[in-house]
């Protein structure tokens, strides 16, 4: 293949790397091939295959060295994006999930060095490939740097150092942050296309708030995105960032569509599917619940499980602590993994670093859902997607369709990620110039939660009436509600409560006069106003009753406990609502929204009894358990640490550290001592050593 003169006057040079690409990936020998076509390599920017073989490569790749990784050159496009950082003080910049982006943003910082850096990821998992890039990979660049992972309101920081945080959008989004941090040198905030105005979701509010609270403090900012072609009313914004976007792509992301007549086919075309592809492969289900039957029919003699002291006792602990029926359990035994957003933190970082490990090339196949969308990396070299839809019911769009098919392919591994698309006769065709898409910052859009949170809320009567109504000032709204959740949310709980004021009160003062009273009822009356999923109520609260025992039940217990007493129910569907119940929704809905009931009662004038029983029966339990007053604990839990272990755990190193590093040498110095704690807890922690 060589490089004419037609190809280099392509209007899309990306449609040429593509063909280049597709040829060496079927080359038998990869070397010559980027040997024989080093110039025409060079010529479209896939500089990192013609770097040995073209004295034109060789000169751009010894100029442009990467000061993070001196084994590494960057691709031109790369050093644009790098430039226009340095000359700008704010840009959106949009690629491919393969360009890199994360890559320059540390290159930017071990370049030129910002003093004090806010990271801002959308999850937990983020935050933890984003710890280990700076503490482990790239340790000798930035190991001049603290490293936080939250920032504390009264803890003193030394702005003169060089400090990195890295931190989830709820931890930043209160505007006493300016009390907290004078100024940020280099703000990035991560998968930016959250930011857009979705009224059914409090997190794009609260991830909103905290762009707009940091960026006033930031010298430089950068926001990541992928599949981005533009971003309207930009120009609203006090400090208008650049946008900058680019196609460029060193490996290439390729659909097969794979047609049925019948939904009931999915999974025999995807059994047919497995059996033909080689290399790492990804199943994406739209739910835990398809997921979980999909195990169901796999069978143990599939696989030959290989000798693995840690692993096997991985599967001895789960078989303890979360159940002998468990599905994942009884995946792995078929040689399959499984990653959802309902694990726990650590188990996903079992299962994802057996999955990545190609060494090893024993777990090919992991079943997955749309947690994968959350910029998680992966080794995949295939994705099979039995429905192009999310967990909710929505298909699919083209920017969900090609965010999930740019989880395939790897560079230098798998220079053509394969994607085979399950298409039922209902599902839709997805072009890849679709996903590109405009979208709007709720920032700049027409939004009552915006305006309330920036003052501007007397052109909103609605707002204004409800104030009003309960008896409240504004200053008091903003300080405790504001930035929680939306005024449409508020008003739903509100209207919730004062329809059943009366029985949550009577059901609280039979807990008063009654100390033998378990508070299970008052978990139902308090579930019953703040959830608007009404579907198995009774379900739900027995659990999170169980859950919030200050005994710490494992899930095992909750689950055997809970099927004595609904007996019809399946066992892995009672695991799987137990361990989002623990893991996710007790934690950062539940609580979150009893608070905002216990506001209503404060300025409705009830009793301060009724109130404390509510705080002295649930919410100290809740704090307690999951560690929400006491930094130290919460950042082992955050990092995947299994909460069983955490009091274990301190008990032996303390509780007063502060950084990164600070944890990691007390793990290093006491590492032997802590041995009766679970597998899951121990991985995590030799994980933050190697």
């Amino acid at each position: 293949m060589s490089m004419n003169k037609e190809v280099l006057n392509l209007a899309d040079l990306q449609m040429a790397r593509d063909e280049y690409i597709k040829e060496m990936d079927k080359a038998e020998n990869k070397t010559k091939f980027a040997e024989n076509n080093a110039e025409s390599l060079y010529a479209i920017g896939l500089t990192m295959y013609s770097s040995l073989f073209s004295f034109e490569s060789v000169l751009f790749n010894s100029f442009a060295t990467s000061t993070l990784d001196d084994t590494i050159s960057l691709h031109p496009e790369q050093l644009k994006v790098i430039e226009i950082i340095k000359e700008n003080k704010g840009m959106i910049f949009s690629a491919p999930t393969s360009f890199g982006k994360t890559f320059v943003v540390f290159e930017y910082i071990a370049r030129y060095k910002p003093q004090n850096v806010v990271m801002v990821v959308p999850t937990l998992a983020l935050i933890d490939e984003y710890k280990r890039k700076i503490i482990n990979q790239y340790r000798n660049i930035f190991g001049d740097y603290k490293v936080y992972l939250s920032i504390e309101k009264g803890k003193e920081y030394n702005w003169n150092g060089n400090n990195i945080f890295i931190v989830t959008h709820d931890r930043v989004v209160n505007e006493d942050i300016h009390e907290v941090i004078p100024n940020i040198d280099f703000l990035i905030i991560d998968e930016v296309y959250k930011l857009q105005k979705d009224e059914n979701d409090d997190r794009v509010l609260i991830l909103n708030l905290a762009y707009y609270n940091l960026v006033s403090l930031s010298q430089k900012y950068v926001l990541l995105a992928p599949f981005i072609k533009g971003v309207e009313n930009l120009d609203k914004l006090e400090d208008t960032p650049i946008f900058h976007s680019t196609n460029y792509s060193p490996v290439v992301n390729e659909v097969n569509t794979i047609p049925i007549i019948d939904d009931l086919d999915r999974i025999v075309k995807t059994n047919e599917i497995l059996k033909n592809v080689e290399g790492n492969t990804l199943i994406y289900f739209p739910t835990v619940k398809e997921l979980n039957d999909y195990i169901e029919q796999l069978y143990e003699n599939e696989f030959t499980q290989y000798s693995n002291e840690a692993l096997d006792e991985f599967i001895d602990w789960a078989k303890k602590e979360i159940h002998e029926k468990w599905s994942v359990i009884h995946a792995m035994k078929c040689g399959y993994l499984v990653h959802h957003g309902q694990l726990p933190l650590g188990i996903r970082m079992i299962e994802l670093d057996l999955f990545n490990n190609i060494e090893e090339k024993q777990y090919t196949k992991m079943l997955c859902t749309a947690t994968l969308l959350e910029g998680v990396n992966t080794t995949a070299k295939n994705i099979i997607i039995t429905k192009p839809a999310r967990g909710n019911g929505t298909p699919f769009d083209a920017f969900d369709f090609y965010n999930l098919v740019g989880r395939t392919g790897r560079l230098f591994k798998h220079y053509l990620g394969k994607a085979f698309y399950i298409k039922g006769p209902n599902d839709r065709p997805y072009i890849k110039n679709e996903a590109l898409k405009s979208i709007e910052f709720e920032l700049t859009s027409d939004s009552i939660d915006i305006d309330i949170n920036n003052g501007n809320y007397q052109r909103h009567q609605n707002f204004i009436d409800f104030l009003n109504a309960l008896g409240v000032d504004y200053e008091t709204y903003k300080t405790e509600i504001a930035s929680k959740c939306r005024f449409s949310t508020v008003l739903y709980l509100f209207g919730n409560y004062c329809a059943n004021e009366s029985t949550l009160l009577a059901e609280l003062n039979r807990q008063i006069t009654n100390d033998a009273v378990s508070k299970l009822e008052m978990v139902r009356r308090l579930y019953e106003i703040v959830c608007n999923n009404k579907k198995k109520i009774k379900l739900k609260t027995y659990i999170i009753n169980k859950l919030t025992y200050l005994t710490r039940p494992n899930i095992k217990s909750v689950v055997n406990d809970t099927l004595e007493v609904y007996t019809w129910e399946d066992v892995n569907d009672v695991i799987k609502e137990t361990i989002n119940l623990k893991n996710s929704y007790i934690e950062y809905e539940f609580y979150k929204r009893i608070q905002i009931i216990l506001f209503f009662m404060r300025y409705r004038g009830v009793e301060r009894e009724y109130i404390e029983i509510i705080q002295d029966k649930l919410l100290k339990n809740i704090e307690v358990l999951y560690y929400i007053n006491l930094p130290a604990q919460k950042m082992l839990k955050d990092m995947g640490v299994y909460d069983g272990d955490i009091d274990t755990i301190i008990s032996v190193i303390g509780s007063d550290f502060e950084t990164v590093e600070n944890l990691r040498n007390r793990v290093s110095e006491n590492i032997i001592v802590l041995d009766n704690i679970s597998v899951v807890s121990k991985y995590v922690l030799k994980r933050l050593l190697v």
